[in-house]
């Protein structure tokens, strides 16, 4: 395994696991993410931490990590070691939270290749285990963290309390640091004006709701992030099963609202969808805003099977493209914003011209006569 810097090459490129349209339930859950919180027994937490303590407790984990069969093939990012596009690009691939990038001191990630599992280090709290993929997929993703908590619980010392459960930086995390999240998409609530009370609803059972990028960020393209908001008091699998009930339910009532909409306003939905179809594909300039939110109707509309001028994974990539970091690494030059809608609508304009050259060429075994 490279315990030495990782460049901010990355590839821009790769979807990741996490954005590939190959999960369960898809339609409507876009990803799982599962994630424990834990700290170091004898440390103070990272915020009040010294550079040169949060120095030795990255030392400490990456020691026991880089040792351990099951993380060989993992690679070591040092946030401090990095500019500002690479750690940019790490957030937007949801590697790293945002509010790691105004973290001070030895920090990093620790990623496998697939950048399906992630253990961050130094962020709010000593260490973030965290594994997300495709689809609604809680179960599996807990089943595999909780094996990476074992394995490094049985190197490294917890802090724990026998009453308060693991120790963590926010009260809010303590007890057993769980978190389950789902990114959502959720069009057809939104447009059928069911979305606050739907939203209102799970928050009265438990739940948060978040943008696209978790806390502290906007909910754009309809892309809503929903999590547990206890993690003390109860089991592990309590949380997990409550959080995995409620989300079952808002799928319900997401497919219901799409499912009224194609039966009470087809024609509505439909000019909604070639309206933003017609935008991407002549607009001269796109803010990421604009992008994801137009992107979003074309997402309903392949999914609804109204729409079959592009597919699901192809929108995915250009949103991963169309993000600030991925177009300057794909591009390989610094942007200013007033740049970067004008490169972000090319590119999308380009694509999506593409495809329809694509779709309208025939096929080797075809008769253009015919």
């Amino acid at each position: 395994m490279r315990a030495d810097v990782i460049t901010s090459e990355g590839n821009p490129g790769k979807l990741p696991a996490w954005f590939d349209n190959s999960g369960p339930d898809k339609d409507v859950i876009t990803s799982t993410r599962v994630r424990l919180a834990r700290n170091l027994a004898g440390h103070r937490f990272p915020c009040r931490a010294s550079d040169s303590e949060k120095k030795k407790i990255f030392n400490e984990i990456v020691d026991v990590i880089s040792r351990e069969p099951r993380f060989r093939s993992f690679d070591i990012c040092h946030l401090a070691n990095m500019n500002n596009l690479g750690k940019l690009f790490l957030v937007e691939e949801r590697i790293v939270s945002p509010d790691m990038l105004n973290e001070s001191g030895e920090r990093g990630v620790a990623l496998d290749s697939t950048r399906r599992i992630n253990i961050m280090i130094n962020e709010e709290d000593h260490l973030r285990m965290q594994c997300l993929d495709s689809g609604f997929r809680p179960t599996e993703l807990w089943s595999v963290v909780s094996h990476i908590d074992d394995i490094l619980g049985r190197k490294l010392e917890f802090a724990f309390d026998s009453r308060r459960g693991f120790l963590t930086c926010c009260p809010t995390n303590s007890g057993t640091g769980l978190r389950v999240s789902f990114l959502m998409h959720l069009p057809g609530l939104v447009l059928t004006k069911a979305i606050d009370a739907v939203l209102q609803g799970a928050s009265q059972m438990g739940i948060s709701t978040r943008g696209f990028f978790g806390e502290h960020s906007e909910v754009v393209g309809n892309f809503f992030q929903l999590s547990n908001q206890a993690t003390m008091g109860a089991h592990e699998n309590d949380f997990l099963n409550n959080t995995q009930k409620i989300v079952c339910e808002i799928i319900k009532h997401e497919r219901s609202a799409r499912e009224r909409i194609m039966r009470d306003a087809e024609l509505e939905l439909s000019d909604k969808i070639y309206r933003a179809y017609g935008i991407l594909l002549h607009a001269r300039t796109l803010t990421l805003s604009e992008c994801l939110n137009l992107t979003s109707s074309l997402r309903l509309g392949v999914i609804c099977g109204i729409f079959n001028n592009i597919t699901i994974e192809e929108l995915n990539r250009i949103t991963m493209l169309s993000m600030p970091a991925h177009i300057q690494m794909f591009f390989n030059k610094a942007m200013d914003d007033r740049e970067m809608t004008k490169i972000r609508a090319d590119m999308v304009r380009e694509l999506l011209t593409k495809r329809r050259r694509k779709r309208k060429s025939p096929g080797p075994d075809s008769n253009p006569s015919s």
